[in-house]
């Protein structure tokens, strides 16, 4: 009974061996490397376990001559490469169903929280206002009341149908993100210095994606919690994608105290709620106040990300 625990256990310690130190490189797509050890740790597995058969868990048996050694070896190189495809099947159907639940986890969270930005954002007084923006435009400058229309349709259109999308092209979340600051530029006018640069190769904007609606929270507090009279008021946002590192950076002005909204943080901490959840490990996220300004530093690997 002893001998077939060892025997066994020998088995299993080859095949998580062979699971946690080079299956690691099959998942790295390093074949080559994952190959040579795949095999060094199998021939090494067998010839163990032929030693510990042969000297003491059945002698009498090579004894008698009823098999040979390389036949033994042969038969235990089977048994361990049996062992350890039973031992990565087990491994990747509990890896499947812990990211088959996240994967729902997240999408439950994207769901509640796309739903709760959808009624806050898409609502009458937003409307109201650049609708008036929109018909004091017509009656001064009525060519570029066509470009403002469209822009305010296409800002719908992308919080309509892509709310509930799993993701969305990196340039396309950057083109809504442009029309909202558009939208915003005529609600302030000529009060608010707004810049807005975007550098990255435009391929790989259209290339790689991100989870829609996760960066418009960022930006729309800039505008909310920037507004001020006794200072020049700002908001200036610098987007940088290379390398697969999506980098947010925020800068504003600081609310006057008599015109600061009382904020809960709810939607900084629903954004790291997102972040956390969907991109765990990959991202930072700074908030601070630094004197007369408020920043906010967003990096982003989407490049490892199961959802780029």
């Amino acid at each position: 009974m002893s001998k077939g625990l060892v025997f066994f256990s020998l088995l299993y310690l080859q095949a998580q061996l062979h699971r946690h130190f080079f299956f690691a490189f099959f998942i790295k797509k390093r074949y080559f490397i994952y190959a040579i050890g795949a095999v060094f740790s199998t021939l090494i597995g067998a010839a163990l376990l032929v030693v510990v058969n042969y000297f003491w868990i059945d002698t009498a048996y090579y004894e008698r001559g009823e098999i040979a050694i390389s036949h033994d070896f042969a038969y235990q190189i089977v048994l361990c490469v049996v062992s350890t495809f039973t031992m990565l099947s087990f491994f990747l159907l509990r890896q499947y169903a812990h990211e088959v639940q996240k994967r729902n986890e997240a999408q439950l969270m994207l769901s509640e929280i796309n739903v709760k930005y959808l009624h806050a954002q898409l609502n009458p007084h937003f409307f109201f206002n650049m609708f008036n923006n929109l018909y004091g435009v017509s009656l001064t400058e009525p060519l570029r009341t066509p470009e403002l229309i469209l822009k305010l349709s296409e800002l719908m259109r992308y919080q309509l149908e892509n709310a509930n999308r799993d993701t969305v092209s990196l340039k396309e979340e950057l083109t809504f993100i442009a029309n909202f600051i558009a939208m915003e530029k005529e609600r302030v006018g000529q009060r608010c210095t707004i810049k807005y640069t975007v550098t990255g190769e435009d391929s790989d904007l259209k290339r790689y994606r991100i989870v829609p609606l996760l960066l418009i929270t960022l930006i729309e507090n800039a505008f909310k919690h920037s507004l001020t009279n006794e200072r020049k008021w700002y908001v200036t946002i610098g987007i940088v994608f290379n390398g697969g590192l999506l980098t947010v950076d925020i800068k504003n002005s600081l609310a006057d105290k008599l015109l600061k909204n009382n904020s809960t943080g709810l939607g900084l901490t629903n954004t790291r709620q997102r972040l956390g959840l969907l991109y765990p490990a990959q991202y930072s996220l700074y908030s601070a106040e630094i004197e007369t300004y408020y920043q906010t530093i967003l990096t982003l690997n989407l490049k490892s990300s199961v959802y780029a």
